[in-house]
């Protein structure tokens, strides 16, 4: 083989694998963007998961509240019947009274 037929294969060579290398440099790139991305996502997840539970947390204590109110609703409306109950016996006596004293 004379020296430019070698030359001339060992162009092509380097060519061939100046090639290959670019290809796996771009598939590397793609790489390093898909794995950015994907932190990215497991990032947003996590804050997801964070405001989740603080979510959840501000519920339960809102249901606590809301059981506590309704607690004393109950509560009142016990105390409520009880002056109901009250008022008619003395509106009741009152008139018993009256019919009492008119009927004399």
């Amino acid at each position: 083989m004379d020296t430019n037929n070698l030359e001339h294969l060992l162009k092509e060579h380097l060519k061939a694998d100046q090639a290959r290398l670019d290809r796996i440099e771009v598939k590397i790139d793609k790489l390093q963007d898909t794995v950015i991305a994907l932190t990215r996502v497991e990032e947003k997840l996590v804050n997801l998961e964070v405001d989740r539970n603080e979510i959840l947390s501000t519920q339960a204590k809102h249901s606590e509240r809301l059981d506590m109110h309704e607690f004393r609703l109950n509560e009142g409306a016990v105390t409520l019947r009880a002056i109901k109950a009250l008022f008619w016996l003395v509106i009741s006596s009152a008139a018993a009274v009256i019919v009492g004293l008119t009927i004399k």
